[in-house]
This record gives C-alpha cells, structure tokens and sequence, in this order.
C-alpha cells in the first residue's frame, strides 16, 4: 500500500516514469556527480602534496655545502674574537655572548661562552644567572673532535660532553646531578653547529639562494618545566640566503645577506661577520643580538 503525499506530490519513481529514460537519466547523472567529486578530491589531494613537497621536502632535497668553517678561514697561528649583546623584546639587555677561535697547526678549538641575567618565569619564578660554555675542537677537516657544554648558575653540575668515533657517529654523554645518560649524532652533523641563544656566528662566502643544514643545541632545555633529562637537546634545522637587505649597525647603512631558518633570521655583511640576528624561544620570547667590539674585561669578568 502507497503511504499518503502532500496532495499535488508525486513520488520519485512516478516523476522517472514519466521522463523518457527518466531511471537511465538520472543514474548518468549520479555517475557524473561522483565522478567530479572523485576528480575534485583527488585534484585536492595533489596540490596539498604538492605544497608539501615545495614546502618541506624539496628544500631538504636542495639543501647544499654550507658556509666556510672556521678551521678552512683561519691560518695557523690567527685568533678570532666577537662579542655580542642579547636584548629583549622591549630592549633590556639579558645577556652577553663571547666566542674565541684559535687555530694552531694540527687544531682549531672555539670557545662560546654566553651569560643569561636573571629571567623572571611564571609564577613568580626568577631564573639565576646562567653561563653556557661550549667548546669545539676541529682536528684537520670541518668535523668536530670534540663537544663540551657545561650549564653553570644552578645547584647541580649539568654538561653534556661528545667525541668523534670512526667510522661517523658522535657519542654523547649528559648529566644532570646524579642522573646519567647517552644518545649518539650523526658526525655529519657536526659540520655545523651552533645554539639556540646565538644560532649563527660567522657566515663567510655567502650568495642568495644558498642553502644547508644547521644543527641547533638547545642549552635552555634545562630552564624549562618539567624538565628532567638531557640537558641539551638538538634539533636540525633547513637555513637559506633569502636576499639582501640594508639595515642599520653602528648609524651607518650597511649591506648585508639576509639569513633565515625556523624561528629566526640573521644580517650578514660579505665578509662572514653577523652583524644581528633575532631568534624565538621558549620563555625568553624575541631576542635580538647585535654585534659589539670585544672587550676583554667584560669577557673576564664573566668567566669567573
């Protein structure tokens, strides 16, 4: 029995009888919908691909030599001396970073030593004064020989402490008080290196469109909550020349590379010198750090 319409209604089936071809008709045309919806989706689906590949595949795929390291640019006998200044959003000064590189006949060791003031965390927490000492040492090629990171301020020795091991691994050990514990880099890694607080120290050689690899140690690891082991992690990160750029140093103009990676960019002149850059990070929100003449007082005076 046909249940009861609205009156003047037909139901689907009469209104098909009563189209010529009315039952094929329509099933075309159901056919064609899915079909433009299979076609709309899969079209949808490559260009999502696509945008990833352009964003975080290609790049990696193109990511090439990166800049001169410091045992190729200095000679036997040569030192080398930077200072920086660290500032916060607002223009306080937070910090200062030094780094030393000397180079004897069969070595290169670089020293970075970077002081953090007082950092005032959530909830009232107020951070000691912080010293971050890292340590490289360069034998004949660009690898590393030898890594040590000791984090000084706080009640308990943290350090993390790696060597080169043949055929390409680089063992590392951290500490944290009494705690204990290892993980292991690729050597290539570390080719080049560098922290979170100062990502880039000396570019030389740069042209734009250049691209590689930088591996980042995070030394804050230790400063945020909840943290319980490695002191120092590491992370890889994609840097580019993205341009040139004018910007202001010492009130002058002054030509500069452009350089950029995930979570901040730096000013380069054409000689290598990091003339700013700017990073984000986790409690510290936006640093800027400008290039300063080296003063070996001040530099003194932190290392004590």
């Amino acid at each position: 029995m046909r249940s009861e319409l609205p009156c003047g209604r037909l139901t689907e089936s009469e209104e098909r009888a009563l189209i010529p071809g009315g039952v094929g008709l329509c099933r075309r045309r159901e056919v064609m919908l899915n079909r433009w919806i299979g076609i709309t989706t899969a079209a949808l689906m490559l260009s999502v691909n696509a945008l990833l590949m352009v964003r975080d595949v290609l790049p990696r795929w193109l990511a090439g030599d990166p800049p001169q390291a410091e045992i190729e640019l200095l000679r036997p006998g040569e030192q080398r001396r930077t200072q920086v200044s660290i500032y916060n959003k607002v223009g306080q000064c937070v910090g200062r970073s030094w780094t030393l590189s000397d180079r004897s006949q069969a070595l290169l060791r670089v020293k970075t030593q970077t002081v953090l003031y007082p950092i005032q965390l959530p909830e009232g927490v107020v951070t000691p004064r912080v010293r971050f000492d890292l340590n490289l040492t360069y034998q004949q090629d660009t690898h590393v020989e030898r890594l040590e990171i000791d984090v000084r301020g706080f009640d308990i020795p943290i350090s993390l402490h790696g060597g080169f091991v043949p055929p390409n691994d680089f063992p590392c050990q951290w500490q944290v008080g009494e705690r204990r514990g290892t993980f292991v880099l690729d050597a290539d890694a570390t080719r080049v290196l560098g922290d979170v607080i100062r990502p880039f120290d000396r570019l030389a050689g740069l042209y734009v469109g250049q691209a590689w690899r930088l591996e980042l140690l995070n030394p804050l690891t230790c400063l945020l909550p909840g943290f319980r082991d490695n002191p120092v992690a590491t992370s890889s990160v994609l840097v580019r020349v993205t341009g040139t750029e004018s910007i202001e140093h010492d009130g002058r103009l002054v030509e500069t590379f452009r350089v950029e990676a995930e979570k901040a960019v730096a000013w380069v002149t054409s000689d290598g010198r990091v003339l700013r850059q700017e990073v984000d990070l986790p409690l510290l929100g936006r640093l800027t750090l400008i290039d300063e003449p080296f003063d070996e007082r001040a530099y003194m005076r932190s290392s004590r």
